[in-house]
This record gives C-alpha cells, structure tokens and sequence, in this order.
C-alpha cells in the first residue's frame, strides 16, 4: 500500500512507530521533543496511534537482549507534562547507566538467554535454530525432520531405540524392528512405534501426537494413568497437568511444516503466532489480547513469517503490524 492509499490509521500507526525509534535514538533533544509534540496535536489519529504503540512497548518491557543486536538498558520516565495530554506513562528515555551496573546488567541478560541454550546443545544430538528445518538419517533407517527450533536426543544403545524430544517437534518414519522397540519420550509422554510415520510435538501446555501411517502406542506418566493406542489418521494431545484430547486428523495436514505450510482449523490467533515464532529471527510482540482470542481459519507460509502475520491482520479490521526494527514486530488494534 502507498502513503497515498493509507488511511489516516495507518499513517498515524506508520508515522509512530518512526517515532518511537527517533525518541529512542535522542530522548533529549529538545528540537525533536518539539516536533514529536506538534505531531501528536496535529490529528486525533496521531495521539490515538502513540497511546498505543506506547502501550505495545510497555508489553515487551524497558530492556531487550537480542542475538546479533546491540545491547541498551533504557531507564524509562514520564514526559507527561511535556506533552500534555501524555499518551503513556512510559515514554521512552535514555539514561547512561554506570558502567559497572551495565555489566553486570548485560551479564544477567546473556546468563538467562544462554544458560538455557547451553544446556539444550550438552544435551542434544540434533538441534535446529530459527527458520533452520533438518533431516536426518538414523543407524537403523529411520527418518527423522526436525522442525525449527527444535531438538532431540537419541539413544540406541542395547535392544531399545529411544528418542527424547527436548524442544519443538519432530516427524518420524520409522524402521520397524519388533526386536528394538522404537519410542520417543517428550514430557513425561512416551509414544511407541508400531510400524509408522507419525509426528510429536511441545505445544504451550501440551505433548501433541499425531499419525500418518501405521500405528503407535501413547502412554503419559502413571499419575495421569493415560494409555491410548492411535490409528493412522488420529491424533492426541495429552495435558502438562493431566486428560487428554483425542480426534480425527487429516494426513495431508499432520507436520505440514514440512512443506512450508501452517495449516489452522479454527484455531486462536494466539496458537498460530506462537506457531510462526520459530520462523521469525526476532520478536514477535501481540499486543491485543482481542486479537490474540479470535478463531481463524487458513493456510500460511511458513517460509514468509511477517507475510504471513499481515494476512492474519488483514483478514480482521482494526489489527496493524508494525515492523519497529528488523527484529522487532508489533502487532496492535490500530
């Protein structure tokens, strides 16, 4: 769309988001200070599109660490009274901090993001990162594709074939040996082959199962006292906390992501972002709880994440996505 065809939403909602960065880059300079106010009182949509880009960064916080980028800690104050009616209480505002407390700021930051990384590669033999998909070919024949971020261990020593999903989800061909059992554990869920292709995965809560060909057995913790046997063509989810879900699955949907396709059956917009994540080398930030709850139905490509996040936007009125930064990207009511 060009400038001449936007509404003056979505020119104020343009206009900012070129804003916030500007008020980021140089917080005192009062020329800048000046000309931020006379466009805020230039039209209701402009004020109307600041309140709510304001709010969309408060969501994802006054600090971020990100791989590649820069590292800043901001100290975020009012402006209220400088521009009055302020459009948030959290504007954003540099301040150097010192430099020892930076350190050991930034030394925080990067133990949280690490940390966790570090012990999933001392623990994984196969791993993927973001938009990065892998196949690989087992000892015994067996076939397995890693989705993006995702990872797996693999333990073939004795009679037993065992596999743990430790992060994201996997799909299986498998060899079938009635001798070696094939199964592979993901959060207290072990499923087992019975001759088949079938695809596991973490959801946000959940350990999900689903068949394409052949059989396999399903069996959660004994506290949950689960055990289900699935068919080609059927799925489960089974509970972090307990109870299951079974039902039909179409074949040609199961591990779609294989093929570069998010496939939704009305599904909330929330699962389908959380979906998308992976494919995103940034931070994908969904600012309207309203939109987060809508149903939607569709197929989208994998292989153009933001593209994809516009047609969920575009297939409901008032939704915007705002690209702040090449790794950042806003989703808000306008």
């Amino acid at each position: 769309m060009t400038a001449g065809t936007e509404s003056e939403d979505e020119r104020a909602a343009r206009e900012a988001t070129d804003w916030l960065i500007f008020l980021e880059d140089e917080p005192d300079d009062p020329d800048l200070r000046a000309r931020f106010a006379d466009w805020l009182s230039a039209h209701p949509a402009n004020r109307k599109a600041w309140a709510e880009t304001a709010q969309a960064y408060d969501l994802i916080g006054p600090a971020a660490v990100h791989e590649g980028a820069a590292v800043r800690v901001f100290e975020v104050r009012d402006l209220a009274d400088e521009v009055a009616p302020r459009p948030s209480k959290r504007i954003l505002s540099r301040r150097m901090v010192p430099v020892a407390g930076a350190g050991m700021a930034l030394a925080a930051c990067l133990a949280l993001l690490i940390a966790p990384k570090a012990l999933l590669w001392w623990q994984a033999d196969y791993i993927t990162g973001t938009a990065q998909q892998q196949s690989i070919r087992l000892a015994d024949g067996t076939d397995v594709e890693l989705a993006p971020q995702s990872a797996v261990s693999v333990d073939y020593k004795g009679v037993q074939r065992n596999i743990r999903l430790l992060k994201g989800r996997a799909f299986f061909k498998v060899t079938h040996d009635a001798a070696r059992p094939f199964a592979v554990d993901a959060h207290s869920v072990r499923t087992t082959d019975i001759g088949t292709a079938f695809e596991v995965a973490f959801e946000a809560d959940s350990t999900d199962i689903a068949v394409v060909q052949g059989a396999v057995q399903v069996d959660a913790s004994p506290s949950f006292r689960i055990s289900e046997h699935l068919q080609a063509g059927q799925a489960i989810r089974v509970g972090w906390t307990g109870g299951f879900h079974r039902a039909n699955a179409d074949g040609n949907e199961i591990a779609a992501w294989r093929h570069g396709q998010l496939i939704a059956s009305d599904q909330p917009v929330s699962d389908v972002v959380e979906k998308l994540r992976p494919y995103f080398k940034g931070m994908i930030v969904l600012g309207s709880s309203d939109f987060a709850a809508r149903r939607v139905t569709g197929v989208y490509d994998l292989n153009n994440p933001l593209g994809a996040l516009h047609a969920l936007a575009q297939a409901h009125e008032g939704v915007a996505v705002r690209r702040v930064t090449p790794w950042l990207v806003i989703i808000s009511d306008f």
